[in-house]
Protein backbone atom coordinates (compact mmCIF):
# COMPACT_ATOMS: atom_id res chain seq x y z
CA UNK A 1 0.00 0.00 0.00
CA UNK A 2 1.19 3.14 -0.73
CA UNK A 3 2.17 5.86 1.55
CA UNK A 4 -0.65 8.99 2.32
CA UNK A 5 0.66 11.97 3.19
CA UNK A 6 -1.48 14.76 4.47
CA UNK A 7 -2.53 18.05 2.91
CA UNK A 8 -1.44 20.42 5.31
CA UNK A 9 -2.47 23.92 5.44
CA UNK A 10 -0.98 26.91 6.18
CA UNK A 11 -2.70 29.95 8.73
CA UNK A 12 -3.68 32.77 7.61
CA UNK A 13 -1.71 35.58 6.64
CA UNK A 14 -3.92 37.68 9.52
CA UNK A 15 -2.49 34.81 12.08
CA UNK A 16 1.16 35.13 10.62
CA UNK A 17 1.40 38.48 10.75
CA UNK A 18 1.04 38.14 14.29
CA UNK A 19 4.12 36.50 14.75
CA UNK A 20 6.79 39.74 13.60
CA UNK A 21 9.66 39.76 15.95
CA UNK A 22 8.22 37.07 18.11
CA UNK A 23 9.95 33.87 19.51
CA UNK A 24 8.74 30.66 19.37
CA UNK A 25 8.98 29.09 22.79
CA UNK A 26 8.92 25.51 21.56
CA UNK A 27 11.77 25.45 19.55
CA UNK A 28 13.13 28.66 20.81
CA UNK A 29 13.50 30.37 17.20
CA UNK A 30 12.99 33.82 16.59
CA UNK A 31 10.67 35.11 13.59
CA UNK A 32 12.30 38.70 12.19
CA UNK A 33 9.70 41.21 12.17
CA UNK A 34 8.74 43.17 9.09
CA UNK A 35 11.00 46.15 8.08
CA UNK A 36 13.94 44.55 9.28
CA UNK A 37 16.69 45.53 6.83
CA UNK A 38 20.86 46.22 6.58
CA UNK A 39 20.66 49.35 8.39
CA UNK A 40 18.75 47.88 11.58
CA UNK A 41 20.15 47.13 14.79
CA UNK A 42 20.70 44.17 14.76
CA UNK A 43 20.42 43.79 10.86
CA UNK A 44 18.65 41.58 9.26
CA UNK A 45 21.77 39.64 8.09
CA UNK A 46 22.33 39.23 11.47
CA UNK A 47 19.26 38.19 12.70
CA UNK A 48 18.69 35.92 10.01
CA UNK A 49 22.08 33.82 11.00
CA UNK A 50 21.17 34.03 14.40
CA UNK A 51 17.93 32.05 13.58
CA UNK A 52 19.62 29.49 10.97
CA UNK A 53 22.47 28.63 12.94
CA UNK A 54 19.95 27.95 15.84
CA UNK A 55 17.75 25.87 13.47
CA UNK A 56 20.57 24.27 11.96
CA UNK A 57 21.82 23.07 15.84
CA UNK A 58 17.97 21.95 16.12
CA UNK A 59 18.59 19.81 13.40
CA UNK A 60 21.64 18.02 14.85
CA UNK A 61 19.65 15.36 15.77
CA UNK A 62 17.71 14.84 12.23
CA UNK A 63 21.17 14.17 10.53
CA UNK A 64 22.08 11.27 13.16
CA UNK A 65 22.61 8.20 10.92
CA UNK A 66 21.44 10.24 7.78
CA UNK A 67 23.08 8.27 4.71
CA UNK A 68 23.19 10.85 2.21
CA UNK A 69 23.86 10.74 -2.10
CA UNK A 70 28.27 11.77 -2.46
CA UNK A 71 27.55 11.38 -6.22
CA UNK A 72 28.96 8.74 -8.78
CA UNK A 73 27.70 5.70 -7.15
CA UNK A 74 28.91 6.72 -3.62
CA UNK A 75 26.98 7.18 -0.23
CA UNK A 76 27.75 8.45 3.35
CA UNK A 77 26.36 8.44 6.82
CA UNK A 78 26.63 10.92 9.01
CA UNK A 79 27.62 9.47 12.84
CA UNK A 80 24.96 8.88 15.11
CA UNK A 81 24.48 7.48 19.10
CA UNK A 82 22.13 4.05 19.35
CA UNK A 83 21.25 1.74 21.95
CA UNK A 84 21.27 -1.72 21.16
CA UNK A 85 21.06 -4.99 23.05
CA UNK A 86 20.95 -2.73 26.00
CA UNK A 87 24.15 -1.31 25.30
CA UNK A 88 24.76 2.74 24.19
CA UNK A 89 26.84 2.81 21.11
CA UNK A 90 28.02 5.50 18.70
CA UNK A 91 29.04 5.20 15.21
CA UNK A 92 31.61 7.34 13.81
CA UNK A 93 30.24 7.91 10.11
CA UNK A 94 31.41 6.89 7.01
CA UNK A 95 32.01 8.62 3.47
CA UNK A 96 32.95 7.15 0.13
CA UNK A 97 30.78 3.72 0.11
CA UNK A 98 30.67 2.35 -2.93
CA UNK A 99 27.03 1.11 -4.10
CA UNK A 100 26.49 -1.42 -7.29
CA UNK A 101 24.70 0.45 -10.39
CA UNK A 102 20.82 -1.21 -10.99
CA UNK A 103 20.88 -2.83 -7.26
CA UNK A 104 18.55 -2.04 -4.55
CA UNK A 105 20.83 -2.46 -1.32
CA UNK A 106 19.78 -2.02 2.64
CA UNK A 107 22.33 -0.02 4.79
CA UNK A 108 22.53 -0.76 8.35
CA UNK A 109 24.63 -1.08 11.59
CA UNK A 110 25.42 -4.33 12.90
CA UNK A 111 26.39 -5.67 16.28
CA UNK A 112 30.00 -4.76 15.97
CA UNK A 113 29.55 -1.18 15.03
CA UNK A 114 30.10 -1.89 11.28
CA UNK A 115 28.05 -0.65 8.49
CA UNK A 116 27.03 -2.72 6.02
CA UNK A 117 25.47 -2.41 2.97
CA UNK A 118 23.69 -5.35 1.75
CA UNK A 119 20.99 -6.91 -0.72
CA UNK A 120 18.57 -7.45 2.47
CA UNK A 121 18.34 -6.73 5.98
CA UNK A 122 19.36 -9.34 8.81
CA UNK A 123 16.12 -11.23 9.72
CA UNK A 124 16.18 -10.41 13.61
CA UNK A 125 15.40 -7.08 13.75
CA UNK A 126 16.91 -7.00 17.16
CA UNK A 127 20.86 -7.50 15.87
CA UNK A 128 21.38 -4.49 13.98
CA UNK A 129 20.32 -0.67 13.00
CA UNK A 130 18.23 0.28 9.53
CA UNK A 131 19.57 3.30 7.99
CA UNK A 132 18.29 2.98 4.64
CA UNK A 133 16.90 1.48 1.38
CA UNK A 134 18.77 2.87 -1.31
CA UNK A 135 17.93 1.74 -5.31
CA UNK A 136 19.94 2.69 -8.44
CA UNK A 137 19.22 3.11 -11.41
CA UNK A 138 21.40 4.15 -14.88
CA UNK A 139 23.96 5.72 -12.09
CA UNK A 140 21.56 7.85 -10.17
CA UNK A 141 20.80 7.10 -6.64
CA UNK A 142 17.62 7.06 -4.42
CA UNK A 143 17.70 6.75 -0.90
CA UNK A 144 14.75 6.22 1.18
CA UNK A 145 16.05 6.89 4.93
CA UNK A 146 14.97 4.86 7.63
CA UNK A 147 16.28 5.91 10.31
CA UNK A 148 13.16 6.23 12.14
CA UNK A 149 13.08 2.75 12.95
CA UNK A 150 16.42 3.34 14.31
CA UNK A 151 14.78 5.89 16.52
CA UNK A 152 12.15 3.21 17.93
CA UNK A 153 15.18 1.01 18.57
CA UNK A 154 17.13 3.84 20.52
CA UNK A 155 14.41 4.43 22.85
CA UNK A 156 15.75 2.91 26.24
CA UNK A 157 16.07 -1.30 26.01
CA UNK A 158 16.30 -2.07 29.51
CA UNK A 159 14.63 -5.15 29.85
CA UNK A 160 11.09 -5.22 32.08
CA UNK A 161 9.04 -7.64 33.90
CA UNK A 162 5.22 -8.42 33.18
CA UNK A 163 3.08 -10.40 35.34
CA UNK A 164 -0.14 -12.07 34.85
CA UNK A 165 -1.79 -13.52 37.07
CA UNK A 166 -3.88 -16.92 36.11
CA UNK A 167 -7.13 -18.23 37.60
CA UNK A 168 -7.57 -20.02 40.94
CA UNK A 169 -7.62 -23.87 40.81
CA UNK A 170 -7.10 -26.20 43.81
CA UNK A 171 -6.59 -23.55 45.81
CA UNK A 172 -3.33 -22.37 43.40
CA UNK A 173 -2.92 -19.40 41.76
CA UNK A 174 -0.13 -19.00 38.92
CA UNK A 175 1.96 -15.85 38.73
CA UNK A 176 3.62 -15.28 35.20
CA UNK A 177 6.36 -13.36 35.56
CA UNK A 178 7.94 -12.68 31.72
CA UNK A 179 10.99 -10.54 30.61
CA UNK A 180 9.98 -8.01 28.03
CA UNK A 181 12.03 -4.98 26.22
CA UNK A 182 10.73 -1.03 26.75
CA UNK A 183 8.59 -2.02 23.57
CA UNK A 184 6.54 -4.83 25.73
CA UNK A 185 7.92 -6.94 23.15
CA UNK A 186 8.66 -10.52 24.80
CA UNK A 187 12.33 -10.78 25.50
CA UNK A 188 14.02 -15.01 25.14
CA UNK A 189 16.79 -14.46 27.87
CA UNK A 190 17.37 -16.10 31.12
CA UNK A 191 17.28 -13.21 34.11
CA UNK A 192 17.62 -13.39 37.65
CA UNK A 193 15.32 -12.17 40.24
CA UNK A 194 13.08 -11.94 42.90
CA UNK A 195 9.23 -11.96 43.67
CA UNK A 196 7.44 -11.33 46.52
CA UNK A 197 3.90 -10.60 48.37
CA UNK A 198 2.04 -7.83 49.32
CA UNK A 199 -1.24 -6.62 50.93
CA UNK A 200 -1.52 -3.81 48.75
CA UNK A 201 -0.27 -2.21 45.36
CA UNK A 202 3.56 -2.12 45.70
CA UNK A 203 3.02 -1.81 49.70
CA UNK A 204 5.36 -3.23 52.23
CA UNK A 205 6.05 -7.28 52.41
CA UNK A 206 2.63 -9.25 53.24
CA UNK A 207 2.02 -9.10 57.23
CA UNK A 208 0.90 -12.90 56.88
CA UNK A 209 1.96 -15.40 54.07
CA UNK A 210 -0.32 -17.59 51.91
CA UNK A 211 -1.38 -21.08 53.90
CA UNK A 212 0.10 -23.17 51.08
CA UNK A 213 3.15 -21.11 50.23
CA UNK A 214 5.14 -20.55 47.27
CA UNK A 215 6.38 -22.65 44.43
CA UNK A 216 8.24 -21.76 41.28
CA UNK A 217 6.86 -24.46 38.61
CA UNK A 218 8.69 -22.72 35.73
CA UNK A 219 12.29 -21.38 36.20
CA UNK A 220 14.27 -22.62 39.62
CA UNK A 221 14.41 -21.36 42.77
CA UNK A 222 17.24 -19.80 43.83
CA UNK A 223 18.13 -20.75 47.46
CA UNK A 224 15.46 -20.71 50.48
CA UNK A 225 13.20 -18.23 50.68
CA UNK A 226 14.22 -14.61 51.57
CA UNK A 227 10.82 -14.27 53.64
CA UNK A 228 9.02 -17.76 54.09
CA UNK A 229 6.50 -18.12 51.54
CA UNK A 230 6.46 -14.36 51.43
CA UNK A 231 9.49 -13.83 49.29
CA UNK A 232 11.88 -15.88 46.90
CA UNK A 233 14.48 -15.49 44.31
CA UNK A 234 14.18 -17.19 41.25
CA UNK A 235 15.92 -17.83 37.93
CA UNK A 236 14.27 -17.62 34.51
CA UNK A 237 13.82 -20.49 31.74
CA UNK A 238 15.23 -19.76 28.45
CA UNK A 239 12.25 -18.07 27.30
CA UNK A 240 12.42 -15.29 29.74
CA UNK A 241 9.90 -17.01 32.17
CA UNK A 242 9.32 -17.64 35.44
CA UNK A 243 6.08 -19.04 37.05
CA UNK A 244 5.02 -18.81 40.69
CA UNK A 245 2.54 -20.92 42.21
CA UNK A 246 0.71 -19.37 45.24
CA UNK A 247 -1.56 -21.20 47.21
CA UNK A 248 -4.11 -20.45 49.91
CA UNK A 249 -7.24 -22.26 51.40
CA UNK A 250 -8.79 -19.36 52.23
CA UNK A 251 -9.76 -15.93 50.66
CA UNK A 252 -7.31 -12.97 50.73
CA UNK A 253 -5.54 -10.94 48.69
CA UNK A 254 -1.94 -10.69 48.14
CA UNK A 255 -0.26 -8.17 45.74
CA UNK A 256 2.63 -10.00 43.53
CA UNK A 257 5.65 -7.82 42.84
CA UNK A 258 9.01 -8.62 40.82
CA UNK A 259 11.73 -6.93 39.69
CA UNK A 260 15.28 -7.84 38.32
CA UNK A 261 18.36 -6.04 38.02
CA UNK A 262 17.18 -3.76 40.46
CA UNK A 263 14.66 -2.65 37.92
CA UNK A 264 11.03 -2.96 39.56
CA UNK A 265 8.44 -4.44 38.01
CA UNK A 266 6.40 -1.67 36.20
CA UNK A 267 2.77 -3.10 37.81
CA UNK A 268 1.97 -5.42 40.94
CA UNK A 269 -0.44 -7.46 39.88
CA UNK A 270 -3.24 -8.60 42.42
CA UNK A 271 -3.75 -12.53 43.67
CA UNK A 272 -7.55 -12.86 44.99
CA UNK A 273 -9.01 -15.79 46.29
CA UNK A 274 -12.28 -16.85 46.29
Amino acid sequence: MADIYPNEAYPSDAAVSHLDGTTDQKTGLGYIAKGTGPASTPSYEIQYNRRQQRANARLTNATEGLVVDEGNLSIGVYPCNYSLGDERKRYPGATAQSVPDDATRYVYIDASNTLQITAAYPTDAATFIPLARIVTSSGAITIASQTGYARLLATPLHPQLALTAGAESSDAIAVTIQLEDAAGETVARRWIGELWLSDSNFGDLSTTAPTGGLAVTTGQQLGVDVATDKHLRVVSDSSGVAIVSVTDSGTPTFYAIASAAGIEAPASVAITFS
